[in-house]
């Protein structure tokens, strides 16, 4: 056995420094007098685990690996338990929706239908009719099918276009894509549902007649009040004189319950066709926009295969492109285990160090790499997904500084030129009793989208979602490049994780963090969910943590001396709605960050 290099024992011991633990409140634990090595100790320990290596010299573990994969502890006292299902997403009646289909005798994918529906109606500033997003399916004996219903550009976009959406910061009917939550949704219904349309559709047509105020969903309401407001149809049907609705007080939406009528009763034609189409082209026609009854009709939900990488002896799978958050994750997680970041305590500086710079060079390949696949040819896309599989393909090229973090401007030429993305999407994880599971994340891009509707759909605003530089250019047709990734980890052919989180460019971020905690620490799930994270973007050039979960005081000091930034900015990261399986047994946790539900079928 090779004896480890001592940059590489460098490295282990500044892995001690400042640990943190999270109490069952979800609020940090204090730290008795952590230690923090300098900033040189801290580069040169980087530096055994960064060189540029090629890959089958570096192959070789410079010290012994455990002989079989960690294990994972359970849920934790905050989560659910149950053997006959669990699903947990952000809004509690919306996880109630799936939990009907569970008792009803229907499985993960009839549960994530019907949550996902309405979801449409109770978190409108993500769930929706009008928008889209990515699943992966499992039945227990697999395979894993990625489903991609991500929306596509209208045929009439084109660069100027384009410009025009930005300029309105995306708040803009020309700025709307073709919806595609409907057809994603009944996809999944026809390909793996057991109970009738009708009944998954019913609760959130229920709600749609009738509901009142939940407390995230009045939050979102009037954080986005002044410009949904603008709209006509939005504020008659959440305003209150001129204020937005409160929590408690009742609303209405009867032009989305007719919508979901007609989806009950006809599928996608009462969607994609009909009335519906009709109603919704005309009023969005009226207000700028650039859909035409073609693009209605040419809309597809593809089925591709996930991209599957390894990370300490289990498999993740995590959704491909267009899928830029899928590929973030593979990466990083690729980087992390080469380096093998694991072997430092999970909130030391070392780790951390690598975590951020890992990401920021993942990031990096995404704001200029990635693409519509259905763009490329078929030998090039093969060549790119390759590369993305592949451990050290970033390392190689863009070596972790030994010395400092490294500035985003030094990774590319292009650094400044893409544009920030949004952070409103929802995520929701389901299990049944059989064992299949549901990873699913839906978008509207922004909160409450292009903040306009039609038809009664609030409508997304994906088209403002390409790039002005690297491949995600603006082409009529096209699919949008999201960071929405869905995720699974298997051990063997066992599912163990259901992962996901909304957040925009964060979310790799999210999931690669709970992935840690959970897999690298050892944490229960609720643990995992609850502690801090961090998050380095490539652009800017900083990294986020929380206000309300920050990392110790010696930890930002120690990083800030290696060259990272913090930002000023202390929102959440993420809401990761996740389930981790043992056995027969499924846990299930809500991400308190947003207020949701986990609850397991009796």
């Amino acid at each position: 056995m090779k004896r480890p290099c001592p940059h590489f024992l460098a490295l282990l011991a500044l892995g001690a420094c400042t640990r943190l633990s999270v109490e069952p409140s979800g609020a940090p634990e204090p730290t008795a007098s952590p230690t923090v090595a300098s900033p040189r100790t801290a580069s040169h320990a980087v530096a055994a685990a960064s060189t540029s290596a090629p890959a089958s010299s570096h192959a070789a573990t410079p010290s012994a690996l455990p002989a079989a994969p960690p294990a994972l502890a359970g849920g934790g006292p905050r989560s659910v338990r149950g053997e006959h299902g669990v699903i947990t997403s952000v809004e509690a009646r919306a996880t109630r929706a799936g939990l009907q289909m569970l008792e009803a005798g229907g499985n993960a994918v009839d549960a994530a239908v019907a949550c996902a529906f309405a979801l449409a109606v109770t978190h409108p500033s993500a769930g929706n009719l009008g928008g889209g997003g990515f699943a992966l399916v499992r039945p227990r004996a697999g395979p894993t099918v990625a489903v991609d219903f991500r929306e596509t550009a209208p045929r009439a976009l084109d660069r100027a276009r384009f410009d025009a959406a930005i300029a309105a910061h995306g708040h803009s009917p020309l700025a709307v894509g073709v919806p595609g939550s409907v057809a994603g949704l009944l996809h999944l219904h026809d390909r793996w549902g057991k109970l009738p349309r009708a009944r998954l559709v019913a609760p959130a047509l229920a709600l749609a007649r009738r509901h009142r105020l939940g407390q995230r969903e009045a939050l979102t309401l009037r954080w986005a009040w002044q410009r949904l407001r603008r709209d006509p149809a939005l504020e008659q049907a959440y305003g209150a004189g001129d204020r937005p609705k409160r929590q408690g007080e009742e609303v209405r939406l009867p032009r989305l319950a007719s919508v979901l009528e007609r989806i009950a009763r006809d599928g996608s034609a009462g969607f994609y066709r009909g009335a519906t189409a009709s109603t919704l082209l005309r009023e969005l026609r009226a207000q700028g926009g650039l859909l035409d009854a073609e693009d209605l009709e040419r809309y597809r939900v593809i089925e591709r295969q996930p991209l599957e990488v390894s990370y300490r002896g289990l498999t993740v799978q995590v959704m491909p492109p267009p899928s830029g958050g899928g590929v973030v994750l593979a990466q990083l997680l690729l980087m992390l285990d080469a380096l093998e970041a694991w072997r430092h305590p999970g909130d030391s500086v070392a780790w951390w160090h690598l975590f951020l710079e890992a990401s920021r060079r993942a990031q990096a390949e995404r704001r200029y790499a990635l693409v519509d696949p259905d763009a490329l040819a078929p030998a090039e896309l093969a060549r790119r997904l390759e590369r993305w599989r592949t451990p050290r393909a970033l390392l190689d090229e863009l070596p972790i500084e030994p010395e400092r973090a490294t500035p985003s401007a030094a990774l590319s030429e292009r650094y400044g030129a893409p544009l920030p993305e949004e952070e409103h999407t929802t995520h929701l994880s389901v299990v049944d009793a059989d064992g299949m599971v549901v990873s699913l994340t839906t978008t509207l891009s922004a909160g409450f989208g292009a903040g306009l509707s039609a038809g009664g759909v609030i409508l997304n605003n994906s088209a403002a979602s390409f790039s002005t530089s690297g491949d995600n250019l603006p082409v009529g047709g096209r699919r949008t490049v999201s960071s929405m990734a869905p995720t699974l980890l298997l051990q063997g052919e066992r599912v163990r994780l259901v992962l996901g989180s909304p957040g925009g460019d964060t979310i790799p971020s999210t999931i690669a963090a709970v992935l840690h905690r959970l897999v690298d620490e050892g944490r229960s799930l609720d643990g995992a969910i609850d502690a801090p994270r961090l998050h380095q973007g490539y652009l800017p050039d900083e990294f986020r943590f929380e206000q309300r979960r920050p990392p110790p005081p010696e930890l930002l000091r120690g990083l800030e001396q290696l060259g990272h930034r913090a930002s000023r900015r202390r929102t959440p990261l993420g809401d990761a709605n996740n389930l981790l399986l043992e056995g027969a047994t499924a846990h299930g946790y809500a991400d308190p960050r947003e207020g949701g539900l986990a609850l397991a079928a009796p």
